[in-house]
């Protein structure tokens, strides 16, 4: 009964969530954003105002890509640019997308989150951040308090990455930053919402108001996904479970769970690695092995024959956000 519950509710955010799709036809407004993910807020919120084109295309890791010559010319046509604010390959390529179109806005989603991993950076949250040769378009500060009271991050349940520290530059976050995977967290993810609203009416104030009516139904969605979430994994999610890469650090404080990375240092693990994940999830009684859908999935099925712990690959880059959290609570949950 309960996972008929579950998926009734996951099939009813999934088909709101595919009620604005339609383009805007001639003369559209376009907006960028960087990651699939961030479609979702931009979409449920702009609703038709806008199209929204995304710079990632589906199934690339976000680690090693680069944009084709024609991604960043179509640059061009965008008035606006939503980027997560800790990803390489932003900061790598943001001169040249500037140079494309030095006009754009640009909206740094992590500006107002609780960022994990080095909270020494303050410069993420500066008004007027100048990186890589570009300045990030934040304003209207105003609601600063509202985001920081919705905040997850009370410090009780720090995620545990195994892998951390990674020195492989093809796989480095922008250098030195913390975790960029902060839209795995519905706690951020209101966050986010909040700011896509102030973004949007920004660029168009005659439809702040239906702005405002769209961020009331994005956030009611998040609250249902929250509360499946909770409902998924139960009164007492203290586990640990096993990941390629680090994506799920920011769900893990958020709903009392321990991730273990067993990439190292932005690679395949060595077989003294694999030695030592394997005693780990022994150890640990570890039941599930996360691997992105945009990695190799060899070495996680080797750890999942050596082990027992079921196999379940994901998809954090999932440009449904709902779904794409909810895969993982399901997984979770069904492993107790």
């Amino acid at each position: 009964m309960k996972k008929s519950i579950f998926w009734f509710f996951v099939i009813t955010l999934s088909l709101a969530s595919c009620g604005r799709r339609s383009p805007a036809g001639g003369g559209e407004r376009i907006i960028t954003v960087t990651i699939p993910p961030f479609a979702w807020f931009a979409e449920e919120i702009g609703s038709d105002d806008f199209r929204v084109n995304v710079l990632l295309p589906p199934g690339a890791d976000h680690h090693i890509w680069e944009p084709l010559p024609a991604q960043i010319n179509a640059l061009s046509g965008s008035e606006a640019f939503i980027m997560n604010g800790q990803l390489g390959f932003e900061h790598a390529w943001m001169d040249r997308f500037m140079q494309v179109n030095p006009d754009m806005k640009i909206l740094d989603l992590s500006r107002n989150i609780q960022l994990i991993g080095d909270e020494s950076l303050e410069v993420v949250k500066v008004e007027g951040l100048k990186v890589g040769g570009y300045d990030s378009q934040v304003e209207g500060d105003e609601g600063e308090g509202e985001h920081d009271a919705g905040h997850a991050g009370d410090g009780d349940h720090a995620a545990v990455n195994a892998g951390e520290g990674h020195e492989d530059e093809d796989h480095a976050h922008f250098q030195g930053s913390p975790d960029p995977h902060y839209w795995m967290s519905p706690e951020a993810a209101r966050t986010m919402a909040k700011d896509v609203r102030d973004f949007l009416a920004e660029l168009n104030p005659s439809s702040s108001e239906k702005y405002d009516a769209n961020l009331s139904a994005v956030n009611r969605k998040i609250t249902e996904v929250d509360s499946l979430v909770r409902a998924s994994l139960g009164p007492d999610p203290h586990r640990t479970v096993m990941i390629f890469h680090p994506a799920l650090a920011y769900m893990g404080r958020d709903y009392g769970f321990e991730q273990v990375s067993f990439e190292d240092e932005g690679k395949s693990p060595s077989p003294a690695r694999m030695k030592e994940l394997i005693d780990l999830a022994r150890e640990k009684e570890i039941k599930i092995i996360f691997i992105q859908a945009e990695y190799d999935v060899r070495n996680a099925q080797s750890l999942s024959r050596e082990t027992g712990a079921e196999l379940v690959v994901i998809n954090p880059m999932n440009s449904n956000w709902p779904e794409a959290v909810l895969e993982v609570a399901k997984a979770i949950g069904n492993g107790q």
